[in-house]
């Protein structure tokens, strides 16, 4: 009775730890095909390869980034305006994209014709730095003024960008054992290469007005990737399709900001739409921001049709202004985009930060009686010369 009871026992015993050791190695390979599907996934997706086509990555905060939609901003407004953008997005995969964003311009309107010259950096990071992208590059622009309340601006960027594949975080199927998961080499080549460098180059076109005091808008439209160059990692031909960028936005301005100790704070609405085009995709932005008592908050809506059915998200945004004095000031915004569609949930939400400053009293070419890059700025008799959002 007693050796039947013992042996009843080490059974339990047995296949309680064969049970342990199953759930270990099934959660263990769950996790792993986790992550070999995210990574897989973002390789195939982002491989260019010729029956594939590549989407340009697009900022909640476009208003905080807008040289990177259109170099016709270079020198929309008088002074030296930079900004620092970051972007988390699908913060629910393993693989989710990382972006960072620097631009700069200043205006110049001592020279005939002249708008500004701006620069821009970018890096993104994709699918846990399985693809990294980095591009550089220079945007001049010319002013052509039609009235006092009307000017057209010309902007143009030429940039350089390179695009790194590291092979080594990739899983590939003849690396997997079915009970112990990535064991095996795998049999995979490769690209031809790791990294690719090309040329790229934008131009766009910007139309502001002035109705009255209270009225000001934009409108304007950019075009992409105008030489469609060839970003494939394979010996194939695969082309980065052009992108169109259109944009209409106003600002209504309901009191008139006094300054920053003043009782009587500004209130603006900054109602926009903006539509980009690229190959077969279409994205719509719609939206607006409020500035009061140097605080904003906004609400944007977007989709890749007009159907609310289809992939679609939402965007809050919250930020302030701080003035650093009259002619300078910085601001800092955070937003919030989630899906509002329940079958693409399981991307998670996206965030962004923006860093901006702002000096009005600084240009490109000082008097000739002296100054330099620094020198203050003389004030146009145009009223739609400062910083008005």
């Amino acid at each position: 009775m007693e050796k039947k009871v013992e042996n009843t026992v080490n059974t339990v015993i047995t296949n309680s730890t064969k049970q342990v050791q199953m759930t270990s190695i099934l959660t263990a390979k769950s996790t792993l095909m986790q992550k070999i599907s995210v990574l897989v996934l973002g390789a195939l997706m982002l491989l260019p390869l010729s029956n594939l086509q590549s989407q340009d990555l697009d900022y909640s905060q476009f208003y905080n980034n807008p040289t990177y939609y259109n170099p016709a901003n270079v020198g929309l407004t008088t002074g030296l305006k930079a900004r620092l953008n970051y972007r988390r997005q699908w913060t629910g995969l393993s693989g989710d994209y990382h972006t960072y964003s620097f631009s700069a311009d200043v205006a110049e309107r001592s020279l005939p014709g002249a708008g500004g010259i701006g620069i821009i950096a970018n890096q993104s990071l994709a699918g846990k730095g399985v693809l990294k992208t980095n591009t550089i590059g220079i945007m001049p622009s010319v002013r052509i003024p039609i009235s006092k309340n009307t000017i057209f601006q010309l902007g143009a960027l030429a940039s350089i960008v390179t695009q790194q594949l590291n092979w080594d975080n990739l899983v590939f199927s003849d690396q997997l054992d079915p009970r112990w998961g990535n064991i095996y080499q795998t049999s995979f080549t490769g690209a031809s290469r790791d990294k690719v460098v090309f040329p790229d180059f934008a131009f766009g076109g910007i139309f502001q007005f002035k109705g009255n005091d209270d009225l000001e808008g934009t409108l304007g439209a950019a075009v992409h990737h105008i030489t469609t160059p060839n970003q494939s990692f394979f010996e194939v031909n695969a082309k980065l399709p052009r992108k169109y960028v259109y944009n209409l936005d106003f600002i209504i301005t309901i009191r008139e900001d006094q300054g920053y100790y003043s009782k009587r704070q500004g209130f603006k609405l900054n109602p926009g739409i903006m539509v980009q085009h690229q190959s077969s995709m279409m994205l719509y932005t719609l939206g607006m921001n409020i500035y009061m008592s140097h605080v904003y908050l906004g609400l944007w809506y977007k989709n890749q049709t007009l159907e609310y059915d289809e992939f679609s998200t939402f965007t809050a945004m919250v930020g302030i202004n701080i003035p650093i004095n009259e002619e300078s000031r910085m601001k800092v915004m955070y937003s919030y985009e989630m899906n509002i569609n329940a079958m693409h949930n399981f991307t998670g939400p996206s965030h962004e930060i923006s860093l901006v400053f702002e000096f009005d009293d600084i240009r490109l070419i000082g008097k000739k009686s002296g100054g330099g890059f620094m020198a203050p700025t003389q004030r146009s008799n145009s009223p739609i010369e400062c910083s008005p959002f």
